[in-house]
């Protein structure tokens, strides 16, 4: 466990951003800017010291360094230095076993108490796990629904927002409300805490001997006792027994009441069948809608040698959203698209996106384990859907394409969105059901994934000689499925729906016009938030089909979602 933070507490910030607080000396200290709900804005990969006495000042890591910062009084400095705000229970360091497993013995166990493969359990201990990896099975099994960097990431400044709680499949899923299940503020900010934290399991260094990952050796090694005898040599004093206060801290539990596991109050939902004469209708019936219409394919150039691609989507009435269960895309209604419009063939790659804003960088899809000889797997080659693009990004690029061409491009509305990926279809996806093999159709998270569970300098995938690793396969999916490819691709290499449209479920989500408001599909209120649909390369299916909503912030810069553009007629 080399990832061990101990949380001190937390410190206001002023009107103005600025903030001022005393520190202990001798200790490196981690700053995160959190949001209203206690979320971290941003994360911190480095740290600060300051000595005893010692006044240090901040404006920022990655200003200009050939720039002087532009001198004044801020709110903070003319007022005495504020006390760190420590946690209840005091300082310690952040343990799962102490922090997150209570949230779950209270809220969760109740229904995944392990009857059921690879649900969540009270256990402490799954001795199927080899005992020198030392984690629950509370947390194997939890651990994948978090979006974070992993033991370790690249060097690249992180965007606001990049690994913001928001982010992670578990906060979606709590937020629309899972089941009935409802958390206390204490408890949010719990699991906040430890996304924002990069899932911490450990509290305390490893005393017993370690035998090393791969390594037929034993190694006598008690760092704790060392680092114990390090810091109290040039520490000033100022040393950490992390054993002691996480004693104390267990102690201070003892004191508290027991979590009670709460089965949840699960909705009872009657939502009525809707049915519609001519919903759903085949493949064959799709394409004559559109040939009806004249002209089905249209070619636009939007820089020299580079073009889109579109095809029509005729207008039509369907059956919007789904009663599998109560969400934020329930209950199913009639919804009717006016007109016919022309709807991008295929998701904006980076190439496409760079006609507009030359700079932009989609960086690398995170290789989440240690000893990377790069940043990750790419993900900004040209051909490649572009990622990292907000919102606001996304409108502008249709703004200005507009302007270049005369046409009015724009993002589809949720409604456009959904009747353009069923292309006709009731079924969660436009190829089949939930459990369809979906490898020739669209690229979501399967088999593949695996592969990104790697180890040493030359990622490769683990093998039947280190089978402890499938533990460590970081994300949700269906291991039933081999669709051929564990990262986005360029668009277009599955099969089109019958409108001919590509990876409307799979590669990269995709943005649309509308807010986050409820289930209408076409509002375009004052909410702050903008709706992303059809999953990608890491979402598991369940959570790609044709009537899955996301949504993020407009400005912020989401690691798999991209876009596609529409032409209205």
């Amino acid at each position: 466990g080399w990832d061990i933070k101990r949380v001190l507490g937390v410190v206001p910030v002023e009107e103005d951003g600025s903030a001022m607080f005393k520190i202990p000396a001798n200790t490196p200290i981690s700053l995160q800017p959190l949001d209203e709900r206690g979320r971290a804005i941003q994360w911190m990969r480095s740290w600060l010291t300051g000595m005893p006495g010692e006044v240090v000042s901040c404006v920022g890591c990655h200003e200009d360094l050939n720039e002087t910062p532009r001198p004044g009084i801020t709110i903070a400095s003319v007022n005495p230095p504020a006390t760190i705000s420590e946690p209840e229970g005091g300082v310690r360091s952040f343990t799962f076993e102490l922090e997150v497993q209570p949230v779950l013995d209270r809220a969760c166990v109740a229904c995944h108490d392990g009857s059921l493969e690879r649900n969540f359990t009270s256990g402490r201990i799954d001795y199927n796990v080899p005992r020198n990896l030392r984690f629950s099975k509370s947390y194997l099994d939890l651990h994948p629904y978090i979006h974070r960097q992993g033991p370790e990431a690249g060097m690249k400044v992180l965007y606001p927002y990049e690994y913001h709680a928001s982010t992670s499949p578990l906060i979606q899923m709590l937020e629309k409300g899972h089941y009935g299940v409802e958390l206390t503020e204490d408890e949010w900010k719990t699991l906040y805490a430890w996304i924002d934290l990069n899932a911490p399991y450990h509290g305390s260094f490893v005393i017993e001997p370690y035998a090393g990952f791969n390594r037929l050796d034993v190694i006598e090694w008690d760092q704790y006792s060392r680092r114990i005898e390090l810091m109290n040599r040039y520490a000033n004093g100022m040393g950490v027994d992390w054993k002691g206060e996480i004693e104390a801290y267990e102690e201070y539990l003892r004191s508290q009441p027991a979590p009670v596991p709460v089965m949840p109050d699960v909705p009872v939902f009657n939502f009525n069948k809707v049915n519609l004469e001519g919903f759903p209708f085949d493949g064959g019936t799709a394409r004559s809608m559109v040939n009806s219409e004249g002209e089905t394919e249209m070619v636009v150039e939007i820089a020299p040698g580079i073009s889109l691609r579109f095809v029509r989507i005729p207008a039509g009435e369907f059956i919007m959203g789904s009663n599998t269960n109560p969400s934020d895309y329930s209950p199913e209604h009639i919804a009717r698209v006016e007109r016919s419009f022309w709807m991008g063939e295929m998701e904006i790659t980076n190439e496409q996106f760079r006609t507009v804003f030359p700079d932009h960088d989609s960086r690398f899809h995170d290789q989440q384990w240690k000893d990377h000889v790069n940043e990750g797997y790419p993900a900004n080659k040209p051909e490649q859907p572009v990622i990292r693009v907000s919102w606001e990004e996304a409108m502008e690029f249709c703004r200005q394409l507009s302007e270049r061409t005369g046409l009015n491009f724009n993002l589809p509305t949720e409604k456009q969105w959904e009747w353009a990926c069923r292309a006709g279809t009731d079924t969660p996806y436009w190829f089949g059901e939930y459990n369809v093999n979906f490898a020739p159709y669209d690229n979501m998270a399967d088999l593949q994934l695996n592969k990104m569970a790697v180890s040493g300098v030359d990622p490769q995938p683990m093998g039947e000689s280190n089978a402890w690793f499938k533990y460590f396969t970081w994300h949700p999916k269906d291991e039933n499925v081999d669709d051929g490819n564990m990262l986005a691709v360029a668009p277009g290499e599955y099969k089109p729906n019958p409108w001919g449209l590509y990876d409307m479920h799979g590669n990269v989500a995709e943005w649309t016009r509308c807010s986050y408001l409820p289930y209408d599909g076409s509002s375009y209120g004052d909410n702050n938030k903008r709706v992303a649909r059809g999953g990608s390369w890491i979402d598991h299916p369940k959570n790609s089909t044709s009537y899955f909503r996301k949504s993020y912030l407009p400005w912020q810069k989401v690691y798999n979602v991209g876009f596609r553009v529409m032409i209205d007629n």
